[in-house]
């Protein structure tokens, strides 16, 4: 089904960025053999964004597509990058908004791992809820709880003092309709503190990294059109900034019931065109370029990157669904090494690993890693060159 109208603010001035055919459903998704790998659901991309609030989604986008399920796996933890990156975001929370010895609600709460950080560093109760929840639902006794359902109106019982959502929206094709179901639930909490984390578009567009619109993200936001989303559900926000190095956003809101106070609050778009036409015009381009370096590389050894989630895969999907440039995929994580990469096939290797396989260049996906990735190769000793994809001329 085609979506002609905005999603966040109902408007028809809607304008195609670019489209995508017969893509993976599923970027972050366990495959066990090449030929599982290969057979993946598929589905068309076509980015689109609203002139009036700057809000970027997948028009044809179909949600029965995409099923969650326990080959899911997303967590990224077990990089120390990313793992004191959540432990200073945890004691942001804790220690300058004053989470702490409160009831800490975590919507989309993966396998909690955030979550238990917040009830360990703040002394809070919390509450998860995810319908793809694996694990005990009580913990820590009874200061821990889970529950495999959605966070709804069904939950005003909990005196909520703190709502977190971390990447759940922008998998939601009705994000609005998503906070007004978590204002419902907070009915009886009303000086609840709501935090949200959500990839920033416009990094996307400013930096033109072609492999970070994908299937399994169906709403992109900006400052504008994220404001507006929580607007019209009923929230004041409070703050939104950059983290993670440009590369997120990050919401800070409360409850609020003056509908008039929402409209006047709403925030106007400045649309950046430049960032969405290069997208538009310039994919075939790109894709060339990309694939003259990567043969330039190929001459010295075999050539492998670094990352299997969702940038990995959209970046081996587009350039080399053949697996032609690319022998594998380095990852972190030992819940995806020994899979394959979801679309292509391409084997997921880990680092121990890279040195037996001949490689002599390997492309880290996301520029935050390059540092981490750097000592990881230096401390076992692999004699390879990495190459931070933001270099790159395209």
């Amino acid at each position: 089904m085609l979506i002609n109208n905005c999603p966040v603010c109902d408007s028809l001035h809607v304008t195609s960025v670019f489209t995508r055919d017969n893509i993976p459903v599923l970027q972050n998704i366990l495959m066990k053999s090449y030929e599982e790998a290969c057979q993946i659901a598929r589905g068309d991309l076509s980015i689109t964004q609203c002139s009036d609030c700057g809000f970027v989604f997948n028009r044809t986008f179909d949600g029965d597509k995409v099923v969650y399920n326990s080959q899911y796996e997303n967590t990224q933890s077990y990089s120390t990058f990313f793992e004191q990156y959540l432990d200073d975001l945890v004691t942001d929370l804790v220690t300058k908004h004053g989470i702490r010895n409160m009831n800490v609600v975590e919507v989309g709460c993966g396998k909690g791992l955030f979550l238990k950080k917040i009830v360990d560093h703040g002394d809070n109760v919390g509450y998860g809820f995810d319908p793809s929840y694996i694990g005990p639902e009580v913990l820590q006794g009874g200061k821990l709880r889970f529950e495999k359902r959605l966070y709804d109106e069904d939950c005003t019982h909990i005196q909520a003092d703190a709502v977190i959502c971390r990447h759940v929206i922008e998998h939601i094709s009705d994000p609005v309709s998503l906070l007004k179901t978590i204002r419902r639930a907070l009915e009886h909490s009303p000086h609840a503190k709501v935090f949200f984390e959500t990839p920033c578009v416009d990094w996307i567009l400013d930096n033109k990294v072609m492999f970070d619109f994908f299937y399994e993200h169906n709403s992109y936001f900006n400052r504008q059109s994220i404001t507006r989303a929580f607007h019209l559900a009923g929230f004041d926000i409070v703050k939104v900034k950059h983290i993670f190095n440009g590369q997120y956003l990050w919401v800070e809101a409360k409850v609020n019931t003056s509908e008039i106070q929402i409209q006047q609050h709403a925030e106007p778009f400045i649309n950046n065109q430049a960032g969405s036409k290069w997208f538009a015009q310039h994919e075939r381009k790109w894709r060339e370029t990309v694939v003259s370096q990567l043969e330039h590389y190929a001459i010295n050894g075999k050539v492998a990157i670094w990352g299997a989630g969702a940038k990995g895969v959209t970046f081996l999907n587009l350039i080399d669904p053949g697996r032609t440039y690319i022998d594998c995929v380095i990852d972190v994580n030992p819940n995806k090494i020994g899979n394959f990469l979801p679309g292509t096939g391409h084997e997921i290797i880990g680092i121990e690993k890279a040195a037996q396989r001949g490689l002599s260049t390997v492309i880290v996906m996301n520029p935050n890693y390059f540092e981490e990735n750097t000592l990881l190769i230096g401390s076992n000793r692999i004699d390879v060159k990495l190459i931070n994809i933001e270099e790159w001329s395209v």
